[in-house]
């Protein structure tokens, strides 16, 4: 591949290469990326995703572009070609180009949980994010298929069962634990949502946050999706984590700033639980024995079975 020859479909020059290493972000959910750095001295990520994935990434670029042009601060949408397209086919795979923004070093996740700041960075972006997205309708062209979990879980049985059969029991009595969850999330109203929203997503520099990357997962999902996710990946690492200053800063901030409706905080340990299982499939996938009896026991005892 000559990177030169793809580059031209933005009028970028090639003028270095990046350290690669720098780039954050899932690596999984593209072919090939690299970073480079053009003649004026910007530094941008170039990445090659499988072209079955093209139109879906088109319609993110979209919402990041809606995002961005409604002045959603750490939000960089990929750049348009000198034509005006979203991306460009290229050797087989569907081009992407975004700015590079360093930010610092992700803090551990002890240091993390440890700072009621971060819950005040993360609970102010997803309300700053609601207030924006919600003068989108018929705007953005989100994703057609409704997500839903309980949708989601006879997949996630049949998986447990090529992959794990010793689990399939147990998941049997979550289901059944599910079962007023899932009730509620047929009648509720979809609500905007990054998808992906953790702390390894989310770049800080200075006590503000810099970028929010990866949104592969954005659209339409049920209220509470993101603020659930973020919360479920830190009590993973470790289940006091949801009683540190960051989680409860976060949380109580989106509660005084009316983030949601009552109905859904009654259910937040079934929301947590419900964003949990597609992580326990991705570990279903991986074989990874280890992560899946450590989220088992994670949502065991969200969910008391």
């Amino acid at each position: 591949m000559n990177e030169k020859d793809l580059l031209s479909f933005w009028q970028l020059s090639f003028e270095a290469a990046g350290n690669d290493s720098l780039i954050t972000g899932s690596p999984n959910r593209t072919e090939k990326r690299f970073l480079f750095q053009d003649d004026k001295g910007d530094s941008y990520i170039a990445e090659g995703y499988d072209l079955t994935k093209a139109e879906a990434q088109k319609r993110q670029n979209q919402i990041l572009e809606y995002l961005a042009g409604n002045h959603l601060d750490a939000v960089y949408p990929f750049l348009r070609t000198a034509d005006g397209a979203h991306g460009v086919i290229y050797h087989g795979l569907f081009w992407q180009i975004r700015p590079y923004i360093p930010a610092e070093n992700i803090d551990s996740r002890e240091e993390i949980c440890a700072k009621e700041e971060y819950g005040i960075l993360w609970g102010d972006f997803l309300l700053q994010m609601k207030e924006k997205i919600q003068h989108a309708s018929g705007r953005l062209a989100m994703p057609n298929a409704r997500f839903s979990v309980s949708g989601f879980f006879p997949e996630l049985m049949k998986h447990a069962e090529r992959k794990m059969p010793s689990i399939t029991e147990q998941l049997r009595e979550m289901e059944l634990k599910f079962a007023p969850f899932f009730k509620w999330e047929r009648k509720m109203d979809l609500l905007f949502a990054h998808g992906d929203f953790h702390p390894g997503n989310i770049l800080t520099e200075k006590g503000k946050i810099k970028v929010v990357i990866d949104w592969e997962f954005a659209g339409m999902k049920f209220p509470g999706y993101d603020m659930a996710l973020l919360v479920g990946c830190l009590a993973m690492d470790d289940p006091e984590n949801l009683s540190s200053p960051a989680v409860k800063t976060f949380l109580k901030h989106l509660y005084c700033n009316d983030f949601l409706t009552g109905e859904v905080w009654e259910n937040l340990s079934f929301l947590i639980a419900a964003t949990r299982l597609g992580w326990l499939g991705e570990w279903l996938t991986l074989e990874d024995e280890s992560l899946i009896l450590q989220e088992m026991q994670l949502l065991s005892m969200l969910l008391k079975v």
